[in-house]
């Protein structure tokens, strides 16, 4: 063979892949010897590859001259040089958009993000009209009601008679949940991925340990690849005969695996790879599922904001209303966060802190992980200093820590966790100099990666005031030259919250009048502390414990506290 090359190295001998008929041929007619052939899936797609230029220049560039130009213009560089456009929400959007003559589409993500989707299209596509997209909230939901159709992996297991329904277009965000062919959540999306003409995967983990969780993930997107699963086992997962049956948790032949796929059906960004094109923060505002609110909390934030509607007759009955509805909102949030969590730890993140002030959102949170036996560490105001400093460095360095539960107002400065590359809000604060303090644990010297920012917020609660307040306090500071965030880029308001009646625009300048006060962190901060101590204010303005009448802030900030609400 002309092409051979011996690797004194890996001690083995290479072929071009040209070379294959004529060296197969040569192997079998030798009566000592046995091979195994090439998979067929390797050798069309290596074959294909060797009629492109080494530059692949010959491929034409998309004409994205019908879609939205403001999601064009938006593209990042290397988002745009993805020929086969699998990136993350913005750049499938743009791929969808691209056959949108080929819709209804559907969007099958965890249930966390579905409104989040579903304001990503009106973000990015905004000629689509407000009606245009249809989120599946239930089982008796339509699923086929609009353009774009958005429904969680579980709903979608449990709609089995409108499954027959065949979508041209899917995207399927965080993709590794259909990594089982086993689960309920599979078994029902791959007949509509085997029958889609389009289909768009998305996870930054497609498998999350071996390689038998990428096979239904490759069938989904080229189902003729490997027809039969136990080729495939055989091939990458070092298939073994058991007493009681086939044992595929193994891996084998990774290298020729790695750029099968490559060369194929992925496009693999690693953060290192385009780190010059990233911002130092990417900011995502997550709309938490509405349904994650019971039926009794919502009733209570509905009874709050007609009473703040009507308005108040001191600022005292203002500051004591507002932070109600404040710590209403932590209540009412609970559930969509730890959801939100526990699919975040699915997916296989890495280290991430979770920010929070009320106590009874941190607790719930503690509490969740430690249902899941998952490794944390906790930082609130009843954390000694001196523990602080030895918590970051468990978190920084050990492996075994994967969260860090932090208090806003005693954790938002002076701790390095740059371990960390994403951060989620659990809740919001009025104080964006505070969110930003924040951000700053993971976005510090020593990290290495652009850091992620997630701020979940709820329709229906607080979060309807705090987060168009804090996007125009930041406005306003970058106008001053104070402040070169920019919150407004993260979702743009008036899609989240828009103010239609005078009672919501009666209730947001409340919020404003409130909190844009000047005070220093110190009040904001004591104002937190006694809500992560449980206390909450009587009809005279003295702090009380909800339960025992009590309240373990200390006499001095009590009175400083029931002092600012007397101003």
């Amino acid at each position: 063979m002309d092409s051979r090359n011996y690797d004194v190295n890996t001690r083995k001998w290479n072929f071009l892949l040209e070379d294959y008929p004529k060296l197969m041929e040569v192997l079998q007619s030798l009566v000592s010897v046995e091979v195994e052939p090439l998979p067929q899936a390797v050798i069309q797609t290596f074959a294909a590859q060797l009629q492109r230029s080494p530059s692949r220049t010959d491929i034409p560039d998309a004409d994205l001259s019908a879609v939205d130009s403001k999601i064009v213009t938006s593209l990042m560089p290397f988002q745009r040089e993805d020929d086969m456009g699998l990136g993350k929400t913005i750049q499938a959007i743009c791929i969808a958009a691209y056959y949108q003559k080929e819709w209804p589409l559907l969007v099958v993500t965890p249930s966390s993000v579905r409104f989040t989707w579903a304001e990503a299209f009106h973000r990015w596509l905004p000629s689509l009209s407000p009606d245009s997209t249809n989120v599946i909230v239930t089982g008796k939901d339509n699923l086929t009601g609009s353009l774009i159709n958005i429904i969680s992996f579980d709903l979608l297991s449990k709609m089995d008679k409108q499954l027959k329904s065949t979508f041209q277009v899917v995207i399927v965000d965080e993709s590794h949940f259909l990594k089982n062919i086993k689960t309920a959540r599979c078994r029902a999306a791959m007949p509509l991925l085997k029958a889609a003409k389009r289909v768009i995967l998305l996870s930054g983990t497609p498998a999350m340990s071996r390689p038998v969780e990428l096979y239904t993930q490759i069938a989904a997107v080229q189902p003729s690849f490997f027809p039969q699963f136990h080729s495939f086992g055989l091939r990458y997962c070092d298939a073994k005969k058991m007493p009681w049956g086939w044992d595929y948790s193994g891996s084998s032949n990774l290298t020729e695996l790695k750029i099968l796929l490559e060369e194929s059906i992925m496009i693999r960004r690693l953060k290192s790879d385009v780190l010059s094109q990233l911002p130092a923060k990417q900011r995502k505002m997550v709309v938490v599922a509405p349904e994650g609110i019971n039926a009794k909390t919502k009733a209570v934030l509905e009874a709050e904001a007609k009473r703040m509607a009507k308005g108040y007759k001191s600022k005292q009955q203002e500051k004591e209303a507002l932070l109600v509805f404040f710590s209403r909102t932590a209540e009412a949030k609970i559930r969509s966060v730890i959801e939100y969590i526990l699919e975040l730890l699915e997916s296989g993140n890495n280290k991430f802190l979770v920010f929070a002030h009320h106590k009874i959102m941190l607790d719930a949170v503690v509490a969740e992980l430690e249902k899941k036996h998952v490794e944390y560490i906790r930082i609130d105001g009843s954390t000694p200093s001196v523990e602080r400093q030895s918590l970051c460095q468990k978190f920084q360095f050990s492996e075994k820590q994967v969260v860090a539960v932090l208090s806003l107002t005693a954790a938002n400065m002076g701790l390095t966790l740059s371990a960390a590359d994403l951060v989620v809000f659990a809740e919001l604060f009025w104080n964006p100099g505070i969110l930003i303090q924040a951000e700053d644990r993971a976005h510090r010297i020593g990290q290495t990666s652009s850091v992620n920012v997630h701020y979940l917020v709820a329709r229906g609660t607080a979060d309807d005031y705090l987060w168009p307040m804090i996007q125009e306090k930041i406005k306003v500071l970058g106008e001053a030259g104070l402040s070169e965030t920019n919150f407004s880029e993260t979702a743009e308001s008036t899609n989240y919250c828009p103010k239609p009646d005078p009672k919501q625009q009666t209730i947001y300048d409340l919020f404003q009048r409130t909190f844009s006060e000047s005070r220093d962190d110190a009040d904001d901060a004591l104002l937190l502390e006694a809500a992560d101590a449980g206390c909450e204010f009587d009809s005279d303005s003295v702090l009380q414990d909800k339960e025992a009448k009590t309240c373990s802030v200390s006499p001095k900030k009590k009175r400083r506290i029931e002092e600012f609400f007397k101003v």
